[in-house]
């Protein structure tokens, strides 16, 4: 390519390079997901779209922020959209498993009919990344992914203001 020259329109255009994009690019980075004024009480959410995986942030105990996948590991409904409270559990509209804000699987119905012998403790919520960088919340779908703080490094001059710097 010369200097003037730009990519061809079906990178743009094509369903198959987004699918792409989707898979290799958005979903395997931090989404800005929204404010920090937007979780005010404790089970505020909110959800963001990180590329192929739809995250639930909410504000839990002590004011910390958690992030789960949201969807429900049953059938993998999702189980919350856009901004709310939880009231203290997050309800599969599906089947009514039912999760706290903390991503731990409390019931289920028909659990002596239907699942007798199940281990709620082994279909807890994913959990995902969250962190904060000046006021702003950031989603990533891999719990074990570079920090925010690392991922803001190259756009985070030593010599800002403490006031600035990236928190987590």
């Amino acid at each position: 390519m010369t200097k003037n020259d730009s990519l061809p329109v079906a990178t743009y255009t094509d369903p198959k390079f987004f699918a792409l994009e989707q898979r290799h690019i958005f979903s395997q980075t931090w989404a800005f997901a929204g404010f920090i004024e937007e979780l005010k009480e404790e089970g505020d959410f909110l959800t963001v779209q990180a590329g192929l995986n739809n995250i639930v942030v909410i504000l839990g105990a002590d004011s910390q922020l958690l992030a789960f996948h949201n969807r429900c590991r049953h059938r993998g409904t999702q189980l919350v959209s856009g901004k709310g409270n939880t009231r203290g559990k997050l309800v599969c509209p599906y089947h009514d498993w039912t999760y706290n804000s903390q991503g731990e699987l409390k019931s289920l119905p028909k659990q002596k009919q239907e699942f007798a012998g199940i281990d709620k403790a082994c279909y807890k919520l994913t959990p995902a990344n969250v962190g904060i960088w000046r006021g702003m919340i950031w989603a990533h779908p891999d719990i074990n992914a570079m920090s925010l703080a690392q991922w803001f490094a190259p756009i985070s001059p030593p010599s800002w203001p403490s006031r600035c710097r990236v928190t987590c």
